[in-house]
């Protein structure tokens, strides 16, 4: 059995140094937020750990119990000699813990979407944000005021029913037969914020033909308004459903979500990938075999990549290129020069120009593809979709692809009216949002890999621009442009 005081050695053990910053914050917040190391945990108790893992909801609400009890006892140890600052100090009853770098195995992370067999447990979920709900403010608390008696009674919130409150419909009181009431509102309430978001299974980490599913992700506090479409994030929560309210005849509506606890987001690290020792001392043996004569080695990669079309040198160099990209300048005054690359492949039919960008999207660490037919500026850009009687905004390719390579087939099939709409996020590498009331600006920082045929029989007399039916200002964005 875990009581509070095991909760409390490992805080004045590990969380000193927290707790007191805690106690230094200025009072009169709605809640205040504790940050725990999860191997830190681990260190101090593998029984406490696990516990907390396999039932997270009533151990973190007792993690939460016994911080305020270890800042009671952290006070009492304080002297004014020892800490100059100890007059403003003072004890916050809301704490909430968030949990942070926990350990990367198996039983706690989850590259595809949970199932019920998780329901109930706290998981590290890897995944893209494709949709962010609007901001809400929840009342969690309500308080009735009987009118016979006028005692108060305290009705709170359940997360499973989506905080939906009713009035009571007696009073609490046994000597009381009272049922109307009177909700307190003003100073009386107790809200707190809270959104929904859906995050998708991130593509390069899925089989060839497997679909990615998405999940609902509730964020509440300060987790509110952390994350945007197309980030990359790290879900550290608990498993469990969200229902309506049972209807007779009809069936029963159940959905399952994560309780978000602590959100990492990697924006700027998303191409990173763990280099191993044997990579590296294959990279340098290659090279030295090849230092008197480079061409060849060079070459000899060039034959490696997509070995089923046959030479196109230059275009595999090419598309080799663009992937491993340059390079972003910044210069004193602020201006900024992208480091992305575009490449535009010109070719008749059976070509082999499909068959570049398949595997340029296996080579690269993070890569959307998709074709120009049926597609519009909503899927490539961002789309504005309604759930729910709100307003929210879902990421499309290039939005997806931020940090990545987006590889874009049969180009010229996508009517102009819609191309025009990459022209932004192909130059600025961002896109700049204004639908249906919702204004904000996403980042593309996406390198773009195109195919298209060309207009009739290819006029090696004439410029490109005669021969494709794509815009001047759209090919002026293309770095390289090849004809197979």
């Amino acid at each position: 059995m875990i009581d509070n005081g095991t909760w409390c050695d490992f805080l004045l053990t590990y969380c000193d140094c927290e707790l007191e910053e805690l106690l230094l914050q200025p009072s009169g917040a709605p809640q205040y937020i504790l940050l725990i190391d999860g191997l830190l945990l681990l260190d101090f108790n593998l029984q406490l750990c696990s516990k907390l893992l396999s039932d997270p909801k009533v151990q973190l609400d007792a993690l939460g119990r016994s911080a305020v009890e270890s800042e009671e006892r952290l006070l009492t140890r304080y002297t004014i000699e020892s800490h100059p600052q100890l007059a403003e100090m003072s004890i916050k009853k809301t704490v909430h813990v968030r949990l942070q770098n926990l350990p990367d195995i198996p039983e706690l992370v989850r590259n595809r979407v949970p199932t019920c067999s998780d329901m109930g447990k706290f998981l590290i979920v890897n995944g893209t944000v494709t949709r962010t709900g609007s901001r809400k403010v929840l009342e969690r608390i309500q308080l009735w005021k009987c009118q016979s008696c006028h005692s108060v009674m305290e009705k709170e919130g359940i997360f499973e029913l989506r905080y939906k409150l009713a009035a009571p419909k007696k009073c609490s009181v046994r000597t009381c037969k009272g049922f109307k009431f009177t909700h307190l509102q003003g100073e009386h309430m107790r809200c707190s914020d809270y959104q929904e978001m859906k995050i998708q299974e991130k593509v390069e980490r899925l089989d060839m033909g497997t679909i990615p599913r998405s999940m609902t992700v509730v964020l509440e506090y300060d987790l509110v308004d952390t994350c945007k479409a197309g980030d990359d994030v790290t879900i550290y929560g608990i498993v469990t459903q969200l229902w309506d309210q049972p209807v007779t005849e009809a069936r029963c509506s159940l959905e399952t979500v994560i309780h978000a606890n602590s959100i990492e987001i990697h924006n700027e690290q998303r191409c990173s990938l763990d280099v191993t020792e044997n990579a590296v001392s294959r990279h340098y043996s290659h090279w030295r075999r090849y230092q008197d004569s480079p061409m060849a080695g060079r070459n000899l990669i060039l034959a490696s990549f997509c070995p089923d079309v046959y030479q196109l040198y230059i275009v595999k160099l090419a598309a080799l290129l663009v992937i491993l990209g340059g390079v972003t300048h910044v210069d004193g005054r602020g201006s900024k020069v992208r480091g992305e690359c575009h490449l535009l492949m010109v070719g008749d039919p059976g070509t082999g120009k499909s068959q570049i960008l398949k595997y340029a999207s296996k080579l690269s660490p993070r890569s959307v593809i998709t074709t120009g037919i049926g597609c519009t500026k909503a899927g490539l850009t961002v789309a504005a979709v309604k759930e729910e009687g709100e307003w929210a905004l879902e990421a499309g390719a290039m939005v997806l692809a931020d940090g990545g390579v987006c590889c874009v087939d049969e180009l010229s099939s996508i009517r102009e009216t819609d191309r025009v709409a990459i022209h932004e996020a192909m130059e600025q590498q961002t896109i700049s949002v204004a639908k249906a009331g919702l204004v904000c600006k996403l980042n593309t920082r996406t390198t773009v890999l195109a195919a298209t045929n060309p207009r009739g029989s290819y006029d090696i007399t004439q410029p490109i621009s005669a021969n494709v039916p794509i815009g001047t200002p759209l090919l002026s964005r293309y770095r390289f442009k090849v004809y197979l």
